[in-house]
Protein backbone atom coordinates (compact mmCIF):
# COMPACT_ATOMS: atom_id res chain seq x y z
CA UNK A 1 0.00 0.00 0.00
CA UNK A 2 1.40 3.43 -0.75
CA UNK A 3 1.28 6.05 1.37
CA UNK A 4 -0.35 9.40 0.21
CA UNK A 5 0.47 11.24 3.61
CA UNK A 6 4.03 12.51 3.52
CA UNK A 7 5.09 14.89 6.45
CA UNK A 8 4.60 18.51 4.73
CA UNK A 9 7.96 19.92 3.93
CA UNK A 10 9.58 23.23 4.78
CA UNK A 11 9.05 24.69 8.16
CA UNK A 12 7.53 23.62 11.36
CA UNK A 13 3.74 22.20 11.35
CA UNK A 14 1.25 24.23 13.50
CA UNK A 15 0.74 23.53 17.24
CA UNK A 16 -1.83 20.96 17.18
CA UNK A 17 -4.79 23.22 18.62
CA UNK A 18 -3.10 26.60 17.68
CA UNK A 19 -5.37 29.15 15.09
CA UNK A 20 -3.77 29.85 11.94
CA UNK A 21 -4.37 33.45 12.94
CA UNK A 22 -6.47 34.79 9.38
CA UNK A 23 -9.87 34.24 7.94
CA UNK A 24 -9.99 31.50 5.54
CA UNK A 25 -12.10 31.21 2.35
CA UNK A 26 -13.61 27.28 1.41
CA UNK A 27 -15.12 27.65 -2.16
CA UNK A 28 -16.65 24.57 -3.76
CA UNK A 29 -19.53 23.90 -5.93
CA UNK A 30 -21.77 21.92 -3.87
CA UNK A 31 -22.20 22.16 -0.07
CA UNK A 32 -24.87 20.64 2.49
CA UNK A 33 -27.55 20.24 2.84
CA UNK A 34 -26.63 19.46 -1.09
CA UNK A 35 -24.98 16.20 -1.58
CA UNK A 36 -23.29 14.70 -4.94
CA UNK A 37 -20.40 12.72 -4.16
CA UNK A 38 -17.45 12.02 -2.21
CA UNK A 39 -15.69 15.05 -3.05
CA UNK A 40 -18.47 17.23 -0.49
CA UNK A 41 -17.94 14.74 2.25
CA UNK A 42 -14.37 15.85 2.23
CA UNK A 43 -15.22 18.95 1.89
CA UNK A 44 -17.62 19.19 4.76
CA UNK A 45 -14.78 17.37 6.81
CA UNK A 46 -12.48 19.86 6.34
CA UNK A 47 -14.75 23.06 7.46
CA UNK A 48 -15.58 20.91 10.23
CA UNK A 49 -12.49 20.35 10.91
CA UNK A 50 -11.43 23.85 10.98
CA UNK A 51 -14.58 24.74 12.98
CA UNK A 52 -13.26 22.38 15.41
CA UNK A 53 -9.77 24.43 15.74
CA UNK A 54 -12.02 27.55 16.41
CA UNK A 55 -10.71 29.22 12.78
CA UNK A 56 -12.43 32.13 11.16
CA UNK A 57 -13.96 30.10 7.98
CA UNK A 58 -16.45 31.06 5.60
CA UNK A 59 -17.76 29.29 2.59
CA UNK A 60 -18.72 30.29 -0.80
CA UNK A 61 -21.23 27.93 -2.54
CA UNK A 62 -23.80 27.41 -5.34
CA UNK A 63 -27.21 27.91 -4.24
CA UNK A 64 -31.29 28.19 -5.95
CA UNK A 65 -30.78 31.90 -4.86
CA UNK A 66 -28.27 34.24 -3.88
CA UNK A 67 -27.85 34.62 0.03
CA UNK A 68 -25.83 34.69 3.02
CA UNK A 69 -26.70 31.60 5.68
CA UNK A 70 -25.28 29.62 8.62
CA UNK A 71 -24.74 26.26 8.88
CA UNK A 72 -23.36 24.60 11.99
CA UNK A 73 -21.92 28.21 13.29
CA UNK A 74 -20.60 28.70 9.71
CA UNK A 75 -21.38 31.60 7.45
CA UNK A 76 -22.41 30.35 4.34
CA UNK A 77 -22.17 32.39 0.81
CA UNK A 78 -24.69 30.80 -1.61
CA UNK A 79 -23.72 32.06 -5.10
CA UNK A 80 -27.34 31.56 -7.87
CA UNK A 81 -25.08 30.99 -10.91
CA UNK A 82 -25.67 32.54 -14.55
CA UNK A 83 -26.35 29.78 -16.51
CA UNK A 84 -28.67 27.53 -18.64
CA UNK A 85 -29.14 25.63 -15.35
CA UNK A 86 -27.97 25.25 -12.17
CA UNK A 87 -25.05 22.65 -11.35
CA UNK A 88 -27.24 21.43 -8.72
CA UNK A 89 -29.71 19.78 -11.08
CA UNK A 90 -27.12 18.58 -13.94
CA UNK A 91 -28.22 14.65 -13.87
CA UNK A 92 -31.42 15.83 -14.65
CA UNK A 93 -30.55 17.80 -18.08
CA UNK A 94 -30.20 15.78 -21.31
CA UNK A 95 -26.54 15.36 -22.36
CA UNK A 96 -27.29 18.22 -25.49
CA UNK A 97 -27.91 20.85 -23.25
CA UNK A 98 -24.78 19.70 -21.04
CA UNK A 99 -21.95 21.34 -23.71
CA UNK A 100 -23.28 24.81 -23.94
CA UNK A 101 -23.31 24.52 -20.08
CA UNK A 102 -19.54 23.54 -19.68
CA UNK A 103 -19.25 26.44 -22.35
CA UNK A 104 -20.41 28.97 -20.38
CA UNK A 105 -19.49 28.42 -17.24
CA UNK A 106 -15.61 27.77 -17.94
CA UNK A 107 -16.00 31.57 -18.71
CA UNK A 108 -18.42 32.74 -16.20
CA UNK A 109 -17.33 36.45 -15.75
CA UNK A 110 -20.75 36.94 -14.29
CA UNK A 111 -20.38 34.30 -11.47
CA UNK A 112 -16.69 34.91 -10.97
CA UNK A 113 -17.73 38.92 -10.39
CA UNK A 114 -20.08 37.98 -7.61
CA UNK A 115 -17.52 35.53 -6.07
CA UNK A 116 -14.90 38.84 -6.44
CA UNK A 117 -17.24 40.70 -4.43
CA UNK A 118 -17.81 38.47 -2.11
CA UNK A 119 -14.29 37.95 -1.54
CA UNK A 120 -13.17 41.76 -1.27
CA UNK A 121 -15.96 42.28 1.36
CA UNK A 122 -14.51 39.37 3.83
CA UNK A 123 -10.84 39.71 2.87
CA UNK A 124 -9.88 36.40 3.74
CA UNK A 125 -5.73 35.37 3.98
CA UNK A 126 -6.28 32.06 2.72
CA UNK A 127 -8.45 30.31 -0.12
CA UNK A 128 -9.09 26.54 0.04
CA UNK A 129 -10.39 25.91 -3.31
CA UNK A 130 -12.13 22.31 -4.30
CA UNK A 131 -14.38 21.75 -7.24
CA UNK A 132 -15.61 24.82 -9.21
CA UNK A 133 -17.51 23.45 -12.18
CA UNK A 134 -20.67 25.45 -12.07
CA UNK A 135 -19.06 28.32 -10.50
CA UNK A 136 -16.66 29.54 -12.56
CA UNK A 137 -13.42 28.34 -13.93
CA UNK A 138 -11.71 32.29 -13.86
CA UNK A 139 -12.09 32.02 -9.78
CA UNK A 140 -8.17 30.82 -9.71
CA UNK A 141 -7.58 34.51 -11.47
CA UNK A 142 -9.60 36.41 -9.06
CA UNK A 143 -7.72 34.76 -5.85
CA UNK A 144 -4.39 36.12 -7.87
CA UNK A 145 -5.73 39.37 -8.57
CA UNK A 146 -6.90 39.71 -5.04
CA UNK A 147 -3.34 38.37 -3.69
CA UNK A 148 -5.34 35.70 -1.56
CA UNK A 149 -3.22 32.50 -0.96
CA UNK A 150 -4.73 29.28 -2.96
CA UNK A 151 -4.47 25.96 -2.17
CA UNK A 152 -6.37 24.20 -4.41
CA UNK A 153 -7.70 20.43 -3.82
CA UNK A 154 -7.92 17.85 -6.54
CA UNK A 155 -10.77 15.72 -6.59
CA UNK A 156 -11.32 13.72 -10.06
CA UNK A 157 -10.31 14.20 -13.63
CA UNK A 158 -12.94 17.70 -13.93
CA UNK A 159 -10.08 19.60 -15.73
CA UNK A 160 -9.24 17.04 -17.70
CA UNK A 161 -12.53 15.65 -19.39
CA UNK A 162 -15.85 18.14 -18.67
CA UNK A 163 -17.40 14.78 -17.30
CA UNK A 164 -14.74 14.32 -14.96
CA UNK A 165 -13.82 10.87 -15.90
CA UNK A 166 -10.84 9.42 -17.68
CA UNK A 167 -10.46 5.33 -19.01
CA UNK A 168 -7.58 3.38 -17.34
CA UNK A 169 -4.76 4.82 -20.28
CA UNK A 170 -5.66 8.74 -19.30
CA UNK A 171 -6.33 8.86 -22.88
CA UNK A 172 -7.99 11.73 -24.05
CA UNK A 173 -10.00 12.53 -27.00
CA UNK A 174 -9.64 15.80 -29.58
CA UNK A 175 -12.39 17.70 -28.20
CA UNK A 176 -10.99 16.73 -24.36
CA UNK A 177 -7.48 17.99 -25.46
CA UNK A 178 -8.61 21.35 -26.03
CA UNK A 179 -10.90 21.08 -23.12
CA UNK A 180 -7.82 20.12 -21.32
CA UNK A 181 -5.77 22.82 -22.72
CA UNK A 182 -8.12 25.55 -22.03
CA UNK A 183 -8.59 23.95 -18.34
CA UNK A 184 -4.73 24.21 -18.08
CA UNK A 185 -4.85 27.88 -18.82
CA UNK A 186 -7.40 29.46 -17.23
CA UNK A 187 -6.26 27.78 -13.59
CA UNK A 188 -2.55 28.71 -14.10
CA UNK A 189 -0.69 27.36 -11.10
CA UNK A 190 -2.29 27.75 -7.67
CA UNK A 191 -0.09 28.39 -4.81
CA UNK A 192 -0.42 24.71 -3.56
CA UNK A 193 -1.83 22.06 -5.37
CA UNK A 194 -2.98 18.85 -3.29
CA UNK A 195 -3.74 15.80 -4.68
CA UNK A 196 -5.64 12.65 -2.81
CA UNK A 197 -3.82 10.07 -4.41
CA UNK A 198 -0.13 9.49 -5.79
CA UNK A 199 -1.88 8.20 -8.91
CA UNK A 200 -3.70 11.03 -9.70
CA UNK A 201 -0.95 13.58 -8.76
CA UNK A 202 1.14 11.97 -11.61
CA UNK A 203 -1.46 12.12 -14.47
CA UNK A 204 -2.37 15.81 -14.16
CA UNK A 205 1.37 16.41 -14.07
CA UNK A 206 1.38 14.00 -17.25
CA UNK A 207 -0.93 16.67 -18.88
CA UNK A 208 1.39 19.43 -17.53
CA UNK A 209 -0.63 20.80 -15.00
CA UNK A 210 -0.09 23.36 -12.15
CA UNK A 211 3.50 23.37 -13.56
CA UNK A 212 4.46 26.17 -11.02
CA UNK A 213 2.55 25.12 -7.96
CA UNK A 214 3.94 23.60 -4.98
CA UNK A 215 2.44 20.22 -5.16
CA UNK A 216 1.27 17.74 -2.43
CA UNK A 217 -0.19 14.20 -2.39
CA UNK A 218 -2.52 14.32 0.97
CA UNK A 219 -5.24 11.22 1.22
CA UNK A 220 -8.63 13.07 2.09
CA UNK A 221 -9.79 12.99 5.81
CA UNK A 222 -12.58 11.12 7.28
CA UNK A 223 -14.45 12.75 10.42
CA UNK A 224 -13.24 11.91 13.57
CA UNK A 225 -16.63 10.78 14.36
CA UNK A 226 -16.26 7.76 12.13
CA UNK A 227 -13.41 6.54 13.29
CA UNK A 228 -15.39 3.48 15.32
CA UNK A 229 -16.41 -0.27 14.92
CA UNK A 230 -20.39 0.07 13.67
CA UNK A 231 -21.97 -1.96 16.30
CA UNK A 232 -22.83 -5.21 13.96
CA UNK A 233 -25.89 -6.96 14.54
CA UNK A 234 -24.08 -10.53 14.40
CA UNK A 235 -26.94 -12.15 12.14
CA UNK A 236 -26.55 -15.20 10.18
CA UNK A 237 -27.00 -13.47 7.35
CA UNK A 238 -24.19 -11.68 5.02
CA UNK A 239 -24.73 -8.47 3.49
CA UNK A 240 -23.26 -6.53 1.04
CA UNK A 241 -23.12 -3.17 0.00
CA UNK A 242 -22.66 -1.22 -3.14
CA UNK A 243 -22.37 2.52 -2.08
CA UNK A 244 -22.05 5.38 -4.20
CA UNK A 245 -23.64 6.55 -7.52
CA UNK A 246 -25.67 3.92 -9.71
CA UNK A 247 -23.96 4.54 -13.00
CA UNK A 248 -22.61 2.11 -15.34
CA UNK A 249 -18.70 3.12 -15.30
CA UNK A 250 -19.63 2.25 -11.29
CA UNK A 251 -19.59 -1.29 -12.20
CA UNK A 252 -22.94 -1.66 -10.67
CA UNK A 253 -24.30 -3.77 -13.56
CA UNK A 254 -21.12 -6.00 -13.13
CA UNK A 255 -21.64 -6.09 -9.39
CA UNK A 256 -25.01 -7.07 -10.34
CA UNK A 257 -24.50 -10.11 -12.28
CA UNK A 258 -21.63 -11.44 -10.42
CA UNK A 259 -23.70 -11.28 -7.13
CA UNK A 260 -26.17 -13.06 -8.96
CA UNK A 261 -24.01 -15.94 -10.39
CA UNK A 262 -21.95 -16.39 -6.91
CA UNK A 263 -24.98 -17.27 -5.14
CA UNK A 264 -27.11 -19.72 -7.63
CA UNK A 265 -28.10 -22.64 -5.62
CA UNK A 266 -26.92 -21.60 -2.44
CA UNK A 267 -29.30 -21.91 0.83
CA UNK A 268 -27.01 -18.96 2.73
CA UNK A 269 -28.80 -15.94 3.41
CA UNK A 270 -26.98 -13.53 1.44
CA UNK A 271 -27.94 -9.81 0.50
CA UNK A 272 -26.78 -7.38 -1.95
CA UNK A 273 -28.01 -3.79 -0.73
CA UNK A 274 -27.43 -0.59 -3.80
CA UNK A 275 -27.12 2.76 -1.57
CA UNK A 276 -27.54 5.54 -4.13
CA UNK A 277 -28.91 7.13 -6.86
CA UNK A 278 -27.99 7.89 -10.63
CA UNK A 279 -29.01 7.66 -14.43
CA UNK A 280 -29.35 3.94 -14.75
CA UNK A 281 -31.09 3.27 -11.17
CA UNK A 282 -34.24 2.31 -13.00
CA UNK A 283 -32.17 0.07 -15.30
CA UNK A 284 -30.53 -1.49 -12.15
CA UNK A 285 -34.16 -2.17 -10.31
CA UNK A 286 -35.36 -3.50 -13.29
CA UNK A 287 -32.42 -6.33 -13.81
CA UNK A 288 -33.18 -7.08 -10.13
CA UNK A 289 -37.29 -7.06 -9.93
CA UNK A 290 -37.37 -10.77 -9.35
CA UNK A 291 -34.41 -11.03 -6.78
CA UNK A 292 -35.18 -10.41 -2.96
CA UNK A 293 -31.67 -10.71 -2.39
CA UNK A 294 -30.88 -7.52 -4.20
CA UNK A 295 -32.21 -4.38 -2.35
CA UNK A 296 -32.26 -0.82 -3.22
CA UNK A 297 -32.15 2.06 -0.55
CA UNK A 298 -31.83 5.25 -3.12
CA UNK A 299 -30.05 8.31 -1.43
CA UNK A 300 -29.42 8.30 2.21
CA UNK A 301 -28.20 11.02 4.55
CA UNK A 302 -25.11 10.30 7.10
CA UNK A 303 -27.94 9.96 10.11
CA UNK A 304 -29.88 7.11 7.86
CA UNK A 305 -26.74 5.26 6.90
CA UNK A 306 -25.59 4.91 10.65
CA UNK A 307 -29.84 3.71 11.84
CA UNK A 308 -30.13 1.46 8.77
CA UNK A 309 -27.25 0.13 6.91
CA UNK A 310 -23.54 0.16 8.74
CA UNK A 311 -24.61 -2.25 11.06
CA UNK A 312 -25.72 -5.14 9.00
CA UNK A 313 -23.28 -4.34 6.47
CA UNK A 314 -20.13 -7.20 6.70
CA UNK A 315 -18.87 -6.44 3.13
CA UNK A 316 -18.00 -2.98 0.97
CA UNK A 317 -17.96 -3.82 -2.80
CA UNK A 318 -16.32 -0.88 -4.81
CA UNK A 319 -16.30 -2.54 -8.60
CA UNK A 320 -15.51 1.31 -10.28
CA UNK A 321 -14.74 0.24 -14.20
CA UNK A 322 -12.76 4.50 -14.13
CA UNK A 323 -9.71 5.35 -12.28
CA UNK A 324 -10.37 6.64 -9.13
CA UNK A 325 -9.00 10.20 -7.43
CA UNK A 326 -9.64 8.79 -4.30
CA UNK A 327 -12.14 5.89 -2.11
CA UNK A 328 -13.77 7.97 0.18
CA UNK A 329 -16.47 4.84 0.91
CA UNK A 330 -13.40 2.77 0.92
CA UNK A 331 -12.18 4.35 4.25
CA UNK A 332 -15.76 4.92 5.55
CA UNK A 333 -16.59 1.72 5.43
CA UNK A 334 -13.07 0.62 7.17
CA UNK A 335 -13.88 3.23 10.07
CA UNK A 336 -17.00 0.50 10.23
CA UNK A 337 -14.84 -2.09 10.59
CA UNK A 338 -15.71 -3.02 7.46
CA UNK A 339 -13.35 -4.87 4.75
CA UNK A 340 -13.64 -3.49 1.09
CA UNK A 341 -13.64 -5.54 -2.27
CA UNK A 342 -12.56 -3.22 -4.85
CA UNK A 343 -11.32 -2.74 -7.98
CA UNK A 344 -7.70 -2.09 -9.02
CA UNK A 345 -7.74 1.33 -10.81
CA UNK A 346 -6.86 4.88 -10.04
CA UNK A 347 -5.99 4.94 -6.00
CA UNK A 348 -8.22 2.67 -5.02
CA UNK A 349 -4.89 0.44 -4.79
CA UNK A 350 -3.17 2.90 -2.79
CA UNK A 351 -5.91 2.14 -0.09
CA UNK A 352 -6.34 -1.32 0.22
CA UNK A 353 -3.61 -3.71 1.72
CA UNK A 354 -4.67 -7.23 0.74
CA UNK A 355 -6.02 -9.52 3.04
CA UNK A 356 -5.53 -6.73 6.12
CA UNK A 357 -8.56 -4.30 5.61
CA UNK A 358 -9.79 -5.59 1.63
CA UNK A 359 -8.84 -7.17 -1.85
CA UNK A 360 -8.33 -5.93 -4.94
CA UNK A 361 -9.92 -7.84 -7.91
CA UNK A 362 -9.15 -7.07 -11.77
CA UNK A 363 -11.55 -4.03 -12.90
CA UNK A 364 -14.34 -4.95 -15.69
CA UNK A 365 -14.30 -9.00 -15.14
CA UNK A 366 -16.92 -10.37 -14.13
CA UNK A 367 -15.81 -14.36 -13.70
CA UNK A 368 -13.21 -12.74 -11.80
CA UNK A 369 -15.77 -10.96 -8.97
CA UNK A 370 -17.78 -13.55 -8.90
CA UNK A 371 -15.13 -15.77 -7.75
CA UNK A 372 -13.70 -13.64 -5.09
CA UNK A 373 -17.10 -12.69 -3.94
CA UNK A 374 -17.33 -17.18 -3.87
CA UNK A 375 -14.46 -17.08 -1.92
CA UNK A 376 -15.01 -14.59 0.72
CA UNK A 377 -18.59 -16.16 1.62
CA UNK A 378 -16.96 -19.81 1.92
CA UNK A 379 -14.55 -17.90 4.49
CA UNK A 380 -17.32 -15.07 6.04
CA UNK A 381 -15.48 -15.25 9.35
CA UNK A 382 -12.88 -13.61 8.02
CA UNK A 383 -14.66 -10.78 7.51
CA UNK A 384 -15.36 -10.24 11.35
CA UNK A 385 -11.35 -11.25 12.42
CA UNK A 386 -10.48 -8.33 9.75
CA UNK A 387 -12.67 -5.57 11.44
CA UNK A 388 -10.30 -4.26 13.89
CA UNK A 389 -7.70 -3.54 11.26
CA UNK A 390 -9.74 -1.59 9.26
CA UNK A 391 -10.92 0.69 11.85
CA UNK A 392 -7.10 0.65 12.48
CA UNK A 393 -6.22 1.12 8.95
CA UNK A 394 -8.34 4.01 8.49
CA UNK A 395 -6.75 6.22 11.75
CA UNK A 396 -4.38 7.50 9.36
CA UNK A 397 -7.14 9.73 7.49
CA UNK A 398 -7.94 11.53 10.84
CA UNK A 399 -9.49 15.02 9.84
CA UNK A 400 -7.15 16.74 12.92
CA UNK A 401 -3.89 15.96 11.38
CA UNK A 402 -4.99 16.51 7.80
CA UNK A 403 -6.07 20.26 8.82
CA UNK A 404 -2.91 20.57 10.69
CA UNK A 405 -0.32 19.38 7.54
CA UNK A 406 -2.39 21.51 5.17
CA UNK A 407 -2.69 24.88 6.97
CA UNK A 408 1.80 24.47 6.99
CA UNK A 409 1.50 24.07 3.27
Amino acid sequence: MVDVMPPAQGGSPPEAGKRLGGKIAVIHSIYKPYHRGGAEVVVENIVAGLKKKNEDIFVITLGYENKIEEIDGVKIHRIKPFNLFNFLDINSKPVWLRLPWHIIGMFNDITAWKVYKILEKEKPDLALTHNLKGLSYYIPRVLQKLKIKNIYTVHDAQLLHPSGLINAKSELGFVAKIYCWVCKQLFGSPDVVIFPSKYFREVYEKFGFFKLSKKESLANPLSCQNLALAGHDNSEAVNLLYLGQIEEYKGVFDLLEAFQRAIVGSKMPVFLHFVGDGHVLAKAKEKAKNDRKVIFWGRMDHEEMEQEIWSRIDLLINPSKVPESFGMVLIEANAKGIPVLATNVGALPEIIEEGKNGWLIESGNVVKLKEKIESILKDKGKLASMRKDCVDASKKYNVEEYIEKLLNF
